[in-house]
């Protein structure tokens, strides 16, 4: 009896490990086989590999804003970026909108693909501003 229990549950193991049940109890060894999920992926070709320590120290974003600033407070940024950096690099001046209490214009300076010295420098710059910041470009701007 034992035995015929035995060779029952090899010949099972065999059938899963062969793939024959799959079709009917959904089990299978081999992972390879779930065409499914490679179907069912949304915007694969967006996915970027990254090395395991940039992926820590660069946020994933491939534009950056800074702001809000009034219009002095902007052009003496822009004017130290463009000391600071060698490479000619190119951002936008953007208007904010203007909330209820604001007597000047203010304005957002977006920097899309910016690289790492940018990125610092721009934060060097914004950390001496009160109520400025960096961060990732809004989808809607």
């Amino acid at each position: 009896m034992l035995v015929a229990l035995l060779l029952l549950a090899n010949l099972g193991f065999f059938a899963l490990a062969r793939g024959w049940l799959q079709p009917y109890v959904g089990l299978s060894t081999q992972h390879e086989r779930e065409p499914q999920r490679l179907a069912a992926q949304v915007n694969p070709e967006s996915v970027r590999v990254r090395a395991v320590g940039a992926a820590a120290s660069t946020p994933d974003a491939s534009c950056i804003q800074a702001g809000p600033f009034s219009a002095g407070q902007i052009e003496s940024i822009e004017s130290a970026l463009a000391l600071a950096l060698r490479a000619p690099t190119s951002w936008q001046r953007q208007p904010a909108e203007m909330a209820g209490d604001a007597r000047e214009p203010q304005f957002w300076l977006r920097v899309e693909q910016p690289d790492e010295a940018l990125r610092q420098r721009l934060q060097e710059l914004v950390a001496t501003l009160p109520g400025s910041q960096v961060s990732a470009c809004a989808a809607t701007r």
